[in-house]
């Protein structure tokens, strides 16, 4: 289930950072395009990012002993190409050669491929960020970005709740904020631990989150879960302190049966169908630091007392009827038989009422139904242990 809801996450938002990737990364990689003619090859020049396109160029497919030129786009398209032919573009930009990798001229559809030539601006402006990250650290101010996550997954026992958080540094050079970030988690909270990708400074202990900087220019994925015990109430309340400015609230919850999700901070709240599963998402403006972040989630799976209460009360009968019937002496064979059908009938009626209480917890019985049917259990019960005694 949990791989389930981490999977819905990621597939609304890029999570850790945010930026586009960097075109120079891409040069070079061949993509299948479907949707074109077979034996189309279509390379794309640019110098440095997808904002300068380079025309006038000339692009040589190696392979297929074929050249084209750019046009205003910065594409050269190669047509007529036999599948299966090996090839490799590349094209010199003011000296600069850049090729492809090698690739095979698919069966169906075609391919694209991009050459990123470099640009001497943007790779001085780098180099100077790239000195200023690794400068030491000034007094600076930190955001939780607007790709963070308040995630709840619904268990058995309990709620698990995921803070999925990005600490945004929009500085070139690391800030310290003047101490830590420290996320005091709501109360009833157990079972604080940090999540995979979170950074050295970021540790989970008892009751709170710390956070430790200096904080790198850019954006700082901060993971941590715990768990909310479900008790007897159909109704909890998160509450949690942001130590600095929340720039979106987003909530994505697990709706279990008729439950809710419900806060002063969302202005919206969708349900998201997922492989079977829904999920609520709500989202909201910026919170201040220092303030709260309060979520309710209604409708909850939840402990009766009823059970504690009627299992404490069947476990007095059954002493008191063992010492009933040690002072009787002995049964006759017709009693004994009759005994041992109460018995298998008390079984067999408290494992309709775990079967019951297990159909309520996953939200798979109506509630009128679900109440109906305990009540005839527990009644059933009562005459069963009335009989034996």
């Amino acid at each position: 289930m949990r791989t389930l809801l981490l999977a819905v996450l990621l597939s609304q938002a890029p999570f850790a950072g945010g930026q586009m990737p960097d075109p120079k990364q891409m040069s070079g990689m061949p993509l299948p395009v479907p949707d074109v003619t077979v034996g189309t090859v279509t390379v794309r020049v640019i110098r440095g990012s997808l904002a300068n396109p380079l025309k006038g160029q000339t692009v040589d497919l190696s392979g297929a002993s074929k050249t084209a030129t750019t046009d205003e786009a910065g594409r050269a398209t190669f047509t007529g190409l036999t599948p299966g032919t090996r090839v490799k573009a590349s094209v010199v930009v003011d000296g600069e050669r850049v090729e492809s990798q090698e690739f095979d001229v698919p069966n169906a559809g075609g391919i694209r491929v991009m050459l990123v030539a470099t640009d001497a601006a943007l790779e001085q402006k780098a180099a100077e960020d790239r000195k200023l990250a690794a400068a030491p650290p000034v007094d600076g101010v930190v955001v939780i970005g607007g790709e963070s996550r308040f995630v709840v997954e619904v268990a058995d026992d309990s709620l698990n709740v995921f803070n999925l958080l990005q600490i945004v540094n929009s500085a070139k050079r690391p800030v310290q904020i003047g101490g830590p970030l420290v996320f005091q988690l709501p109360e009833g909270a157990v079972g604080a631990g940090m999540m995979e990708g979170s950074p050295p400074g970021a540790v989970a202990a008892g009751s709170k989150v710390t956070v430790t900087g200096p904080f790198a220019p850019g954006n700082t994925a901060v993971s941590f879960a715990y768990s909310i015990p479900l008790g007897t109430a159909e109704t909890i309340t998160l509450a949690q302190k942001m130590p600095a400015q929340l720039t979106q609230v987003s909530i994505v919850t697990q709706k279990i049966g008729n439950s809710q999700l419900s806060s002063p901070q969302l202005t919206t709240k969708r349900e998201m169908p997922a492989d079977g599963q829904t999920y609520i998402l709500g989202q909201g403006g910026a919170v201040k630091a220092g303030d709260t972040v309060t979520f309710t989630l209604s409708g909850l799976p939840h402990h009766s007392t009823w059970p504690r209460n009627l299992a404490l009360t069947l476990s007095s009968i059954v002493i008191v009827a063992g010492i009933w019937g040690a002072t009787r002496g002995t049964i006759s064979p017709r009693q004994a038989a009759r005994r041992g059908q109460l018995q298998t009938r008390r079984e067999r009626l408290f494992a309709d009422l775990a079967s019951l209480e297990a159909q309520r917890r996953t939200g798979s019985v109506n509630p009128a139904a679900y109440a109906s049917r305990r009540a005839d259990l527990v009644s059933s019960l009562e005459g069963v242990y009335a009989e034996l005694e």
